[in-house]
């Protein structure tokens, strides 16, 4: 029998295994790890086939897990998409779109994405004027807004039924209750689900996707909301992963309509959908719904009154307390879980007690249900996370003082309010498996090294201290913040004894970066490469 190692990774090995922290050498065959120790005990286990990598005072990681993103819209990002500045004016952004449509003249519709409204709301006239005759929808940088022009309103209903069915609140109308062409939270996704793309389509923008995220050192991510996109995007990551072609492990939850009739047939359909679908690299484990929306765009559902509007507390979109139960319920019987975007108080606060009913009803306390985003959180409710072992998936990404994710819930709320947010040591402390997202392509940064800045001390050095929030007590520690990017995210997948840390038995998924995230600078971490990416022991990327 040959027991000598495939391949051979040499470097500063941080394991993320708390009983042998470091090492310098892991060893791997058949696409699982044999050895993780001494580099001259690694060496005996080679022979001339044997592929050694020395990487040196390089440092030596698993392979980072991407807890909440959209895969679908990532990949869209990489093949079709105008790609349009948060920062710059609704003009600017006309602008841009008109650039996109005369590098693209052939496209039937031109789509973009990152606007900010800035207080002032964008119209359909104004996209008119560079593109009459075309659909043109663009999407804001958090993905529950669209502006699109008249075309597009025409195409895809948004008229004075749309209206009726959505409300005000989500589709804006002028003073004579027409809709002026900018729309919000549930009459976004009547729209997203009328874009047809097909099979092959998809394809190539997974493939895209998958290249960008290996390249930045990751090797497994949650697509949090499949079918988001297009109804075809299981077909295409099966056909994908039995082509050989999927390397990215994705874990993903399949898209629930808000306060459905019907929760247990949904679980049902999302049971049968695994089923059909999983495989390798690809596995659909729950549901992910959308209890709310944001606060730059008001429809964030929120404790307190929005100060603009007495009595106004925002948008609820899946807030059914007995539906909410009955979902979480059906899926614990079988063994799926359910991840819900929140982003107000009182939106997380709605599905923990929902989910804390499930799971009393159910006995069933290892779902490992998740709640996402979490920008502002009571602290009884942060405390319950703990207690009902609900998996808080924070935005590391979101922490600095900008205008969306702070000026905003001072202008509406209080100073108070907003220098609390985003709480995630709380979490911890509380006895909660806190795991990192970047919520890609709603953010525009999907970096380690930055979410490492994030999490340890909310700021990155080129920005500056200045940027940084008051509440620095919610500051990480470094093991903490990089186990919320490795094994706390394979704990809520239920695959931690398959990836997450560098351990014999594992899969050999292993990324290899220039800078030492448990000692080096921050100033210096902020900057990091990624030099190489290794799936099931076979590398992926090479800088």
């Amino acid at each position: 029998m040959n027991n000598k190692a495939d391949l051979l990774v040499l470097g500063n090995v941080i394991t993320m295994d708390e009983h042998k922290p470091y090492a310098e050498a892991v060893a791997v065959k058949d696409g699982k790890i044999i050895y993780v120790g001494d580099a001259e005990v690694a060496k005996k286990l080679t022979d001339s086939r044997t592929k050694v990598c020395d990487y040196g005072k390089n440092s030596v990681y698993p392979g980072f897990l991407e807890a909440h993103c959209h895969t679908g819209g990532a990949g869209y990002r990489m093949t079709g998409l105008a790609y349009l500045d948060i920062n710059a004016s609704l003009e600017d952004c006309v602008l841009a779109m008109k650039e996109y449509m005369e590098a693209y003249p052939d496209r039937e519709q031109y789509n973009g994405m990152g606007f900010s409204i800035h207080g002032v709301y964008p119209t359909a006239a104004m996209l008119d004027a560079i593109c009459p005759d075309k659909p043109m929808c663009c999407t804001d940088f958090g993905g529950h807004a669209m502006w699109i022009n008249t075309k597009a309103m025409e195409k895809y209903g948004i008229n004075r039924e749309a209206v009726e069915k959505f409300g005000k609140d989500c589709v804006n109308v002028d003073e004579n209750g027409n809709p002026t062409g900018y729309i919000t939270e549930t009459a976004v996704f009547f729209v997203r689900e009328q874009v047809s793309m097909t099979v092959d389509e998809f394809k190539e923008a997974i493939l895209g996707w998958e290249d960008y995220a290996l390249s930045m050192g990751f090797t497994g991510a949650y697509d949090a909301g499949l079918e988001i996109s297009s109804a075809v995007e299981p077909e295409a990551y099966f056909e994908l992963d039995k082509e050989g072609k999927l390397r990215l492990y994705t874990f993903a939850g399949s898209f629930v309509q808000d306060n459905t009739d019907t929760p247990e047939e949904e679980i049902e359909r999302i049971y049968k959908l695994a089923k059909e679908h999983n495989s390798d690299h690809f596995n659909v484990i729950g549901a992910k719904v959308f209890c709310d929306g944001t606060i730059e765009l008001r429809t964030a559902w929120m404790l307190e009154d929005y100060s603009d509007e007495p009595g106004y507390r925002g948008v609820t979109r899946f807030n059914d307390h007995d539906k909410m139960v009955r979902l979480v319920k059906a899926a614990a019987e079988h063994n799926m879980n359910v991840h819900i975007h929140a982003i107000g108080n009182a939106a997380s606060k709605a599905w923990v007690d929902a989910i804390a009913e499930a799971e009393e009803a159910t006995g069933n306390f290892d779902m490992r249900n998740a709640i996402a985003h979490l920008e502002t959180v009571e602290p009884d409710t942060i405390r319950r996370f703990g207690t009902y072992n609900i998996i808080p998936v924070c935005a590391m990404m979101w922490v600095e003082k900008t205008y969306n994710d702070y000026d905003v819930i001072v202008k509406f709320f209080s100073e108070e309010l907003a220098d609390e947010g985003y709480p995630v040591k709380s979490f911890r402390d509380n006895g909660a498996v806190v795991v990192s997202h970047s919520d890609y392509p709603v953010s525009p940064a999907f970096s380690v090294p930055q979410s490492v800045c994030y999490g340890n001390i909310r700021y990155l050095p080129s920005h500056g201290k200045e940027m940084q929030r008051k509440n620095t007590n919610e500051c990480l520690s470094r093991e903490d913040t990089l186990k919320a990017l490795t094994i706390n995210v394979a704990y809520s997948w239920h695959e931690e004894d398959r990836m997450g840390s560098l351990e014999i038995g594992k899969l050999a998924n292993i990324t290899v970066f220039d800078k030492d995230f448990m000692h080096d600078p921050f100033e210096e971490i902020e900057n990091a490469k990624c030099l190489a990416t290794f799936v099931d022991g076979e590398l992926v990327y090479k800088s």
